[in-house]
C-alpha cells in the first residue's frame, strides 16, 4: 500500500545538489560516475534519515534533491557532500519555504517556494563559483549569517591535508583521541598534533555556532528579517 502523502504547505528546507563540470565526463566515465552517484545518495538517505521530510532522489542525470525538517543536519550533510563523493565536486543550493504540492517518500514531483529558493541558490553558486552550500529564502539576516558560516567552513575544509581530515572526521563523531589513535594506527600524541594543525577547535566552534542558528529554523522560531 502506498503511504499517504505528507501535508503540504508546512515550511521545510529544500536541498538541491549537482556535479560541477559534469559535462566534461567522457561517455566511458559516465557509468562508473553514475553508479558512485547513486550509492552516494543512498548513503545520504541512510545517514540523515531522521532529518528528512522526503528522501534525496536524482531529478536530472547529474542533480539530486531532498527535503529536510531539521536544519541542524546541514553541517553534517555538507561535510558528507564535500568528502564522500570523490568523482566531482558538488554545488549545493539550500532554500527555505513551503512546498505547494503533496510530499511523498521521495523528493520527486514536488514544487513550491522552498525549491524555488534552492534553485536560486544553485544559480548563485554557479555564477559566483561558490562551494560549501549557498542559502536562500531564510530571511536577509539569516541568509547572510548562514552563507558566512558556509564560506568559512568550506575554506577551512579545503585546506585540510588527508591525515588531518581523517582525524577531524573522527573527532566530529565524538571519538576520543585514544580511540582515534587506535583506529588510525598512530599515537595519541600524533592525533593531538594533527588536530591542532588542522585547527579543530576553531572548526568545532564554527559548526556549533552554525547549528545554534540553524536550530531556530528547525524548531519553527520566527525568521530574522
Amino acid at each position: 500500500m502506498t503511504p499517504p502523502a505528507k501535508v503540504r504547505d508546512a515550511p521545510c528546507i529544500a536541498v538541491i545538489a549537482d556535479m560541477v563540470k559534469s559535462r566534461e565526463l567522457s561517455r566511458a566515465q559516465r557509468p562508473e560516475v553514475q553508479l558512485s552517484f547513486s550509492e552516494f545518495i543512498a548513503g545520504l538517505n541512510q545517514r540523515h534519515q531522521s532529518a528528512l521530510v522526503a528522501r534525496f532522489v536524482v531529478t536530472l542525470g547529474d542533480e539530486f534533491q531532498g527535503l529536510l525538517s531539521d536544519g541542524r543536519a546541514l553541517p553534517d550533510l555538507l561535510w558528507d557532500m564535500h568528502y564522500k563523493f570523490h568523482m566531482r565536486q558538488l554545488r549545493v543550493g539550500i532554500g527555505f519555504g513551503t512546498i505547494d504540492t503533496p510530499i511523498g517518500k521521495n523528493a520527486i514531483n514536488v514544487d513550491g517556494p522552498a525549491l524555488h529558493h534552492a534553485r536560486n541558490a544553485i544559480d548563485i553558486s554557479k555564477k559566483e563559483k561558490l562551494l560549501g552550500g549557498v542559502f536562500s529564502g531564510f530571511g536577509a539576516t539569516c541568509d547572510l549569517a548562514f552563507n558566512g558560516f558556509a564560506r568559512l567552513l568550506q575554506h577551512h575544509r579545503a585546506r585540510l591535508k588527508p591525515q588531518q581530515r581523517k582525524v577531524i572526521e573522527l573527532l566530529r563523531q565524538s571519538l576520543t583521541q585514544t580511540a582515534i589513535a587506535n583506529q588510525l594506527g598512530i599515537s595519541r600524541q600524533a592525533v593531538s598534533l594533527y588536530a591542532r594543525a588542522a585547527g579543530w577547535e576553531a572548526y568545532r566552534e564554527g559548526e556549533q555556532g552554525w547549528r545554534a542558528l540553524l536550530s531556530e529554523i528547525s524548531f519553527g522560531a520566527p525568521l530574522h528579517k
